[in-house]
């Protein structure tokens, strides 16, 4: 009989690890991003940006306190919570080129265009660490997967071998 190949405990360790550093990182470029002129003006993604932040903290301890909720809603969460920071961080970025460039167009100072270079380049530093892990995350959840599979499978054929055997005994007591 093959074997189901659920994830281990300790590569969903592994895994949340991963994704607590890069979500660690992610919050130094969200306070980056706080410092963007079109951020000043608008302020309004910045809440947004924090509610993830603590959504995913949230979850992360929860998976470090069970890892074995991963093989459930908690993986899938994960998964979500790292896309969504990651979609985040690289918006943070396009944002940062954007007033770079509204900078260097209207009011050229280099000390100013190179902060928001830098704020820039950290959000595409976290947005590609967060896409990283959230690729290890699916990997992991592709075999959850195909491991429930196997086994729903396997289930499914003992339940039809025990069905075959009762429905034979039956016939047999029948008969005598």
């Amino acid at each position: 009989m093959e074997e189901a190949a659920f994830p281990s405990k300790q590569e969903i360790n592994l895994v949340v690890t991963q994704a607590e550093r890069a979500l660690d990182q992610y919050k130094r470029s969200v306070d980056l991003e706080e410092t963007l002129p079109s951020e000043k003006a608008a302020g309004n993604s910045l809440s947004t940006d924090r509610g993830v932040v603590e959504m995913t903290a949230k979850l992360i301890s929860d998976l470090k306190k069970n890892p074995d909720s991963f093989h459930g809603l908690g993986g899938l969460l994960l998964l979500s919570a790292l896309d969504d920071t990651s979609r985040n961080a690289a918006l943070c970025a396009s944002s940062a080129m954007s007033d770079l460039a509204q900078s260097v167009v209207s009011k050229p100072d280099s000390a100013v265009a190179m902060k928001m270079l830098n704020v820039s380049n950290a959000c595409t530093d976290s947005s590609a660490h967060l896409y990283t892990v959230s690729e290890s995350v699916q990997a992991l959840l592709v075999r959850e997967m195909k491991a429930q599979q196997l086994l729903n499978h396997q289930a499914k054929k003992v339940l039809d071998e025990c069905t075959a055997a009762m429905k034979q005994a039956t016939a047999a007591k029948k008969a005598h």
